[in-house]
C-alpha cells in the first residue's frame, strides 16, 4: 500500500478526528466532480493526501469507523462522501460551523478561517491557494485547485483539518459540551 493508505491506518483510536476534503468544484453532482486531496487529524498528528489510490479505501475504511468525526459544514463532507464513495460517515461528533451559529448567530461569521482567527488567534492560511479555488459559474462549476501545486494545497488542506479539530474543541469548551 502507499504511504497514505499505510499511514491512514494507522494512529486514530477514540479520539475525534478532523476530516477536510478539497474538491474541484462545490456539488458532487457533475460527472467529472472530484476530491483532489483530503486532509485527516487528531489534534496531534495531521496527515494531508492526494485523492488517489489506495488513501482512498483508507479514507473510507476511517469514514466508516466508530472513530468521531469532526468537520467544517457537515453537509459538504456527507454529500461528496455518499457521492464518491457511496457511503455515509459513520458517528458524526462536531461541525464547526453549526457551532459558530450557536455561538453567535450573526451571518457572515461562521467559516472556519474567520472562527480560527477569534477563538484561537490563527491568522489566515489560505492565501496562496484562494485564487485556485472559486470558480466562474455555479456549485458546478470547475474551480481551478488542479492548477495549484500540490505541496501549497495539501499544506492549506492540513491546515483546515488541525484548524477545525482545535476549532471544535474550543467551539466546545465555550458551550460546555464534552467533546
Amino acid at each position: 500500500p502507499d504511504k497514505a493508505a499505510k499511514l491512514l491506518a494507522g494512529p486514530w483510536g477514540v479520539r475525534p478526528v478532523a476530516v477536510d476534503y478539497e474538491t474541484d468544484r462545490l456539488k458532487p453532482d457533475h460527472p467529472d466532480s472530484r476530491i483532489v486531496c483530503c486532509a485527516v487529524s487528531d489534534g496531534v498528528v495531521t496527515l494531508a493526501y492526494p485523492w488517489h489510490g489506495s488513501a482512498i479505501a483508507a479514507t473510507k475504511e476511517l469514514l466508516a469507523s466508530r472513530v468521531p468525526k469532526i468537520v467544517a459544514n457537515l453537509k459538504f463532507e456527507q454529500r461528496w462522501t455518499l457521492a464518491k464513495l457511496s457511503i455515509p460517515v459513520r458517528n458524526w461528533a462536531w461541525d464547526t460551523v453549526l457551532a459558530a451559529h450557536a455561538l453567535d448567530n450573526r451571518g457572515g461569521v461562521t467559516g472556519v478561517e474567520f472562527q480560527a482567527f477569534v477563538l484561537l488567534g490563527q491568522e489566515p492560511w489560505d492565501a496562496a491557494v484562494a485564487p485556485y479555488l472559486t470558480s466562474r459559474g455555479g456549485g458546478n462549476s470547475a474551480n481551478r485547485i488542479r492548477e495549484c501545486p500540490l505541496p501549497k494545497l495539501l499544506e492549506y488542506n492540513g491546515m483546515d483539518a488541525i484548524v477545525e479539530w482545535h476549532l471544535a474543541h474550543e467551539q466546545a469548551r465555550r458551550l460546555g459540551v464534552k467533546l
